[in-house]
């Protein structure tokens, strides 16, 4: 992972006794390996009653705890992993009755308790980031020449999203439902009833966060500090509760109409409520509506119907259509309901110390007026799909008489169809709605330019509302067939069209919204998802024998090749000129935003003395790179990938005499080997990410005004950066790109992790 960032390891001693002997803080050094220990005790319990022969009763109890560590990367001391315990402990029972020949009920009761924690492994101090570091920032320092020509930003200490980072629910649930039949119907009703106590503390930046710009400011304690919290500065009071209910009902007919056909229709009601509400912020009316709006009195109607037809023995069709939805969005809703909050931002503070949040920061929260970071849009609507399906199964045999390749094969065809028709949508309507409006710039190449909140001192005003468009096709085929003699043989292939909306990437809005790959973050238009899988082989071999006497011997060999995943070529921007706008409050810009390919004598476009174009058209030819348009997105993918995964079972004796207490019994030795060529061979079995995130940073560039470049020339002309773009460029010619460097990147990255072979044994006794 050095070698693709250009980092010396060196780099991460002698940065970390920079810091030691500063503060006295020790970062933890260069990471050593990408897979750490996990660990997880599960306990699960069933009782089943059979209370007479039309009752039976079972009820359960489920215990689990976790512990893994994340945040381990190629730039982040191990200061910043943190330790991520788990523990969730359930009680459920339900209740099968017969009543009558015809009626017949399922009753269900379920609470679960929940609670996870994200506690950083730096302690009680706060993040140190090491912002945009590159060698010109280190010269005269132990660190110099370590880094390369590269830029990267490095972080130790505590990370800043797990200064605090809890969350607990409490869930209570009520099932019940009938089923009646009358001749050839059977007539569903039922209902669910869940409530949910939730409780979330997250206090970012609570700790502080102390950006370093270069290295000898690292070595005179000068940063930018960046503080939130609540008004009183403790951050005990820095938590959302919040209560809300889920409640359905639900009805369906299916109708044998014939022996061969079979026929459903039903109707599916929603609907949330919640007594808690949102702390009102006068203030968030700047961007256009009141942040108080939640999720109570939202609810959603959903139809289906299906069919079976069995025309023969061996030909089944099945097929459907209705409208769905995804549940409980709380993980993006209860942001709305989060307490207000005071940020302070403080440049080249002197004499920092990453134990303490500066007094000067601690004031400005006291006296600042707390704001509301997200809100929902009052408009907003549980987001919903329409989706159609229709499979085929048919039965067949290859016996040809002179050629007998056996009977019985299985051949299926699905294909399956959804649109989107309310998607979830993140807006920043500081940069959208804002009183007195912000109007956009117009970038050379036509998309947006947004207001840079962050150089104007504005806070995020991020909205949870709806998009509208987006549709998914995907198309899968199989062969499956059993052999007498215990050899089992599968094959299938699946193509997958996704057009989404948004990522969904974050469970903060900010970041959600920061993180969508698109011209126009604000208004974005259906664009291939960044989860699309094209193309799909799989492959299951098994064969099973008695090698032991009658004790079962199995083996199951499972192969899957996957064309890669979708990236897009992005602009490498960074905190000081994100080139079409930023969010405020600290918020880094991703380089997600897709980089123009221009023409070969490209009027938007001027060229920095030291930018290789001859590397850089060499690079547009050879990736097949549209000219004259902005980057489509996700349109190039990382290598393809395959994988083997390895399973062996063996039945072993059971407990001699035990048969007089438990009837037949015995031991199973189960042997997994995921990625199994990578056993076999190191080159084998290698797995390969796209680019970061999706996004490969080819072009740095800033944004001039033409007529400076006419009159100052290309390396005089001033960049327009922090909000100078948006008041500057009013029109599509007035500006031009100044591409100022180019990076030629791989189109996928080798994954460490998944290209290793992982093994697990077990035993388990059966009786």
């Amino acid at each position: 992972t050095d070698a693709n960032n250009g980092v010396d390891p060196d780099f991460f001693a002698a940065l970390n006794q920079l810091v030691l002997d500063t503060y006295g803080i020790d970062m933890g050094g260069r990471p050593q390996q990408a897979a750490l220990p996990e660990e997880s005790e599960r306990l699960f319990a069933r009782f089943d009653w059979n209370i007479n022969e039309n009752h039976r009763l079972q009820v359960n109890f489920q215990q689990t705890e976790e512990v893994v560590t994340e945040g381990v990367g190629a730039t982040t001391f191990q200061s910043a992993w943190y330790d991520s315990p788990n523990t969730l402990d359930s009680y459920g029972g339900q209740l099968f009755s017969d009543w009558t020949e015809n009626l017949s009920t399922r009753l269900r009761v379920n609470y679960t308790e929940n609670q996870r924690e994200q506690a950083c492994r730096g302690g009680d101090i706060g993040e140190l980031s090491f912002s945009q570091f590159n060698d010109a920032d280190l010269i005269g320092s132990p660190l110099e020449g370590l880094l390369g020509t590269r830029t990267n930003t490095f972080t130790g200490g505590c990370d800043r999203f797990r200064h605090t980072n809890t969350y607990a629910d409490e869930r209570l649930q009520f099932f019940g439902a009938l089923d009646y039949t009358v001749g050839d119907f059977i007539f569903t009703a039922g209902g669910e009833y869940e409530t949910i106590e939730a409780a979330n503390a997250f206090s970012q930046f609570s700790r502080g966060q102390f950006v370093f710009s270069n290295a000898a400011n690292v070595g005179n304690a000068i940063a930018n500090v960046n503080y939130r919290n609540v008004t009183s500065n403790n951050t005990d009071e820095y938590i959302t509760e919040y209560g809300y209910q889920r409640a359905s009902l639900f009805g369906q007919a299916r109708v044998q109409v014939n022996p061969d056909f079979e026929l459903s229709a039903g109707l599916r009601y929603e609907r949330l409520s919640s007594d808690d509400g949102a702390v009102n912020d006068p203030t968030f009316l700047t961007a256009g509506i009141p942040n108080t709006t939640t999720t109570d009195g939202l609810d959603l109607l959903m139809p289906r119907f299906g069919f079976r037809y069995t025309p023969s023995d061996r030909t089944t069709l099945t097929g459907g259509f209705g409208v769905f939805a995804g549940g409980d969005p709380g993980v993006w809703t209860l942001n709305a309901v989060a307490p207000l909050v005071a940020i302070s931002q403080l440049s080249n503070v002197a004499g920092v110390d990453p134990t303490q949040i500066p007094a000067a920061s601690l004031t400005a929260v006291a006296s600042g007026t707390p704001v509301a970071i997200d809100a929902i849009d009052p408009s907003f609507e549980i987001p919903r799909d329409r989706k159609v399906s229709l499979r085929l199964d048919q039965e067949f045999d290859l016996d040809f008489g002179f050629l007998n390749l056996g009977t019985d094969y299985v051949a299926s065809a699905q294909v399956l169809y959804s649109q989107g028709l309310e998607s979830f949508l993140w807006r920043e309507y500081a940069q959208t709605n804002a009183v007195p409006a912000r109007t956009p710039g117009v970038a050379p190449d036509g998309r947006p330019i947004y207001a840079d909140l962050q150089a104007l001192g504005v806070s995020n005003r991020t909205v949870l509302t709806n998009g509208y468009g987006g549709d998914s096709t995907v198309y899968t085929l199989s062969l499956a067939k059993d052999f007498d003699y215990g050899f089992d043989v599968f094959g299938s292939y699946s193509y997958q069209d996704i057009q989404a909306l948004t990522e969904g990437s974050s469970s903060r809005g900010v970041s959600a919204f920061r993180g969508q790959v698109a011209d126009d973050r604000n208004y974005p238009e259906a664009r291939n998802s960044l989860y699309e899988t094209e193309h799909a082989f799989k492959l299951g071999l098994s064969y099973e024998r008695n090698l032991i006497g009658d004790l079962a011997s199995r083996i199951d060999l499972f192969g899957q090749f996957t064309s890669g995943s979708p990236f897009t070529y992005t602009f490498d921007i960074d905190n000081g000129n994100s080139l079409f706008g930023r969010t405020g409050n600290g918020e880094n810009p991703f380089d997600n935003s897709p980089v123009y390919i221009p023409e070969l004598n490209d009027s938007r476009v001027v060229y920095a003395a030291g930018f290789n174009q001859t590397a850089f058209n060499n690079f547009i030819a050879g990736r097949g790179l549209e000219r004259g348009e902005i980057n489509e997105v996700n349109s190039d993918k990382s290598p393809w990938n395959q994988r083997w995964d390895l399973r062996f079972q063996q039945d072993l004796p059971g407990i001699w005499g035990a048969e007089s207490f438990v009837g037949d019994n015995k031991f199973k030795l189960v042997l997994d080997i995921e990625n199994f060529a990578n056993l076999l061979n190191d080159e084998w079995g290698t797995f390969y990410n796209a680019p970061g995130n999706g996004q490969s940073p080819i072009v740095r560039a800033d944004i001039v005004r033409a007529a400076d470049v006419n009159n100052l020339g290309i390396a005089g002309a001033p960049a327009l950066n922090n909000d100078l773009a948006r008041t500057n460029c009013l029109s599509e010619g007035q500006c031009v790109y100044r591409y100022n460097s180019f990076r030629d990147q791989p189109n996928g990255f080798r994954s460490n992790a998944l290209s290793s072979w992982r093994a697990r044994i077990g035993i388990r006794y059966e009786f």
